[in-house]
This record gives C-alpha cells, structure tokens and sequence, in this order.
C-alpha cells in the first residue's frame, strides 16, 4: 500500500541530491570528484545504519559466490549516468539534458517488465499501461515548457546533436537497469540496505579511478573550502536513493517504480524552484506547470490501474 508514495518519495529526493552537489562542486570544481565524494559519504553514511538495522555492517558475500556479475552493475551504470549527465549538458542543452534520460528509463522499465529480465516477474506492455507512460513523457514536456524557444539548446548541431541525444537515451536505460540490478541484487542477499551499500561501494572504486586516470583530475585530495555543513549530504540522499530503488523495485517492478520515481522527481524539483530553495533558480508556478504536474500523477495512475 505504502510502497507506490515510497517509490514517489524516492524519486523526491533526486533535485535535492543534485542542488546540494552542486553546492559541493563549487568548492571541489571537479564534476568527477565531486561525484566520488558524494559517493563515498553515502557509503561511510550507510555502513552503521545497515549495522544497525540488520545486525551487520557488511552483507553474507557467501551469497554471492555463485552469483552473475551482472548483479554488480549498479555502481557503474550510477556512475555511468552522473557523468553522463555532466556530458549531455553543454552539447544538448538544458531541456534535453533531462527529457532524453527519461525516455530511456521509462522504456527500459517497461521492456524489464515486458521480458521479465534480472529474474522478474513478467508483466506485459499492454495498451493501458503504454497509454499511461505517454501521459507521462507528454506533460514532463509541459512542466519543462518544451516548445517555448528551449528546445534546440547546446553546442552540438546535426547528426552530432542526434548522437548526443541517443546518448542521453541510452544512459537513462542504464538508470531504469540500475534500480532494477539493486532490487534483484536486494532480493538475492536479503537485504535492500546491503545491495545500496554493494552498490555505492563499486561505484566509490570506479569514480577513484576515472578521478586518477582522467586528464586533469590528479589533485583528488586537495583542500576543500569551509562551507555549509548540507553540502556534504548529497551523499547521505544518495544513499536513500539507491536503497528506495532496491526496496521497491520488486514490489512494484521496475517500470512502474521509474515511472512513480520520475514523478517524484520533476514534482519535488518544481517546489524547490517555486521557493528557490537551496540554490534553485527561483521560477513562478503557472497554470501550464501545474497541469502537466497533475498529467504526471494522472499518468502514474493509469499505469498503476493495470
């Protein structure tokens, strides 16, 4: 009953994370260690809650002995997604940058669920719920005023822009698979709190790298300026997020937890406009926003219904 909200909340959490890391990137100014910080705050955040609440910091790796290693992916399609994002900005704009991810991770949950893969349960794309993610992708595009002048932003033109858009496609694939590797990962150790740490552990180790190997990214380590305390929570919100992901995606199944969790997303990320909190561009709620925002709920509804 309560798992549909929680699924919304989840998503909630997403603009938050990404205001509070941009507070962090001022002072870091290195979009990938940034990413490792924030990371590895939401590892070393989430061992003593899992010790805590399951009697162990560290999951049973015997669990795992036999297990594909595809149920690691987590961390670098989180990774993977992050980066991405950083990429997509400055060749697609602003407006792509956010509606070409979602096209992604609504496809890929409903194909998840379509084909029952990473061992879930089959759940078909019938009309309804089809009609029901249309509704959804139609009023993200009202609530981002697309088709107001914003549309064609960025520096790529061509079929260059359309690679970069395929591009950003592809990474919100990689999210939609990531909540549902978590969930399936969650399942098989018995624990939604152990796959997030598993999760935000390989993800820790592969932003270490690319923050060694990548050109200018030498000086990891270097002082950060004092700044407020809340800049250091991105990771703790990240935690949240992958552990909601690895709660609920079993529950509902994938394509109606990303659906639920984008929604969550683009509702929370208008009220931190409309109040311009933490850092947030301060924008006034019109009549369009509003009804593309009920569209979105209507939309999760409809999907839901089946």
């Amino acid at each position: 009953m309560l798992s549909l909200p929680g699924a919304i909340g989840v998503g909630a959490i997403v603009p938050v994370q990404t205001a509070v890391n941009t507070r962090l990137r001022a002072d870091v100014r290195d979009p990938v260690v940034t990413a490792l910080y924030s990371f590895l705050v939401g590892t070393v955040s989430l061992l003593p809650v899992a010790w805590v609440l399951t009697g162990q910091p560290l999951p049973e790796f015997s669990s795992l002995a036999d297990a594909p290693l595809w149920l690691f992916l987590g961390g670098p399609l989180g990774v993977l997604f992050i980066v991405g994002n950083i990429l997509l900005f400055p060749q697609i704009g602003s407006v792509h940058t956010v509606i070409m991810p979602i096209v992604g991770q609504m496809l890929m949950g409903l194909l998840i669920d379509h084909f029952g893969l990473f061992g879930y349960d089959v759940l078909s794309i019938s009309p309804l719920r089809l009609f029901g993610a249309l509704i959804v992708l139609g009023a993200t595009a009202v609530v981002l005023d697309i088709g107001r002048g914003r549309l064609w932003e960025g520096h790529a033109q061509g079929l260059a822009a359309w690679v970069w858009r395929g591009f950003g496609v592809a990474i919100g694939m990689g999210s939609a698979t990531q909540t549902a590797v978590n969930g399936r990962l969650g399942a098989i150790i018995g624990s939604p709190i152990h796959a997030g740490l598993l999760s935000l552990a390989v993800g820790v180790a592969v932003l270490f790298i690319l923050s060694l190997v990548l050109p200018g990214r030498s000086r990891v380590f270097r002082p950060i300026p004092a700044g407020p305390w809340w800049k250091w929570l991105g990771g703790v919100l990240g935690a949240f997020f992958v552990v909601g992901g690895a709660l609920f995606a079993p529950i509902l199944g994938t394509g109606l937890m990303v659906i639920a969790a984008l929604s969550g997303t683009i509702t929370a990320g208008q009220l931190l406009e409309t109040r311009g909190w933490i850092g947030a561009p301060k924008r006034r709620l019109t009549v369009r926003r509003v009804c593309g925002l009920v569209g979105i709920f209507l939309g999760v509804v409809v999907v839901r219904m089946n």
